[in-house]
């Protein structure tokens, strides 16, 4: 069964389904479109009760660039307005946190497939899913944080590397290839870029065959211990302080708190 979506590819495989998303000029950055199609692809998924995991892919030469420099809901000033002043920032960064924990408490398994450029908001992307199978080339990193600074909008950092290894990544602005973001923690597991598909086929077979309601306890007690230890906290704090960063660099003529455009 398959469903297109305007910039997502919904496909599945036995008891898989694959959220491909379909923008490969723009190296899957993430724009208005890109993220209201990963809603209802997520949303389809969620009522397909055929599949138990999801595998969430990219067409083209990358996983995803970012968010869109040309426009997306976190990027640009809200419809209507022609300025950030808190409250617009705040509903922004609210919305935004939602859209991260809807990946993050989805009611099945997520499998990152990573490949090309992850950066950025496409990092996080793979951070929310709850596996992610890495080509061992591809390039994570959030250079913005060199050319801009302030507060991601993403806490997972630290919580998932640990605070030496994510203060390096996150302060120096470097990409890192998929090896090393597997030795530091970042992603599960990193293979060769040939062996990429059949690596998550075969893991996703392998976790499908879990019965679902089990998977699906399993998962709730895993998120909840991390709840427990704050991790909800983070996701609301930074969301205030990368609001609060917008209205600053507005009313100092600074700019605005933005991703950087990929590696070419």
């Amino acid at each position: 069964m398959g469903k297109h979506f305007e910039t997502v590819e919904y496909e599945t495989r036995g008891k898989v389904g694959y959220i491909i998303m379909n923008r490969p000029e723009k190296r899957n950055a993430l724009g208005y479109q890109l993220l209201d199609d990963l809603d209802a692809a997520f949303d389809y998924a969620e009522a397909d009760n055929s599949v138990n995991v999801v595998v969430l892919k990219g067409n083209g030469p990358s996983f995803c660039s970012g968010y869109d420099l040309g426009g997306s809901y976190y990027i640009s000033v809200p419809q209507g307005h022609d300025h950030w002043d808190l409250k617009n920032s705040l509903m922004t960064l609210r919305a935004i946190e939602a859209r991260y924990m809807r990946i993050w408490n989805f009611p099945k398994a997520t499998i990152a497939q990573v490949h090309g450029h992850c950066l950025a908001a496409g990092c996080y992307l793979q951070l929310v899913c709850d596996i992610t199978v890495a080509a061992d080339n591809a390039q994570f990193g959030h250079p913005a944080q060199h050319r801009w600074g302030g507060v991601t909008s993403m806490p997972l950092w630290q919580f998932i590397m640990g605070p030496k290894r994510a203060r390096y990544l996150l302060y120096t602005g470097r990409n890192i290839s998929g090896a090393d973001a597997e030795r530091m923690g970042l992603v599960s597991l990193a293979v060769p870029l040939d062996q990429l598909q059949a690596t998550v086929d075969q893991m996703a077979d392998e976790v499908a065959e879990v019965p679902p309601h089990g998977l699906l306890e399993f998962k709730e007690v895993l998120n909840t211990d991390m709840e427990i230890m704050g991790l909800g906290a983070m996701f609301r704090y930074h969301g205030q302080h990368n609001a609060m960063g917008r209205v600053v660099r507005a009313a100092v003529g600074f700019g605005e708190d933005v991703e950087a455009p990929p590696t070419p």
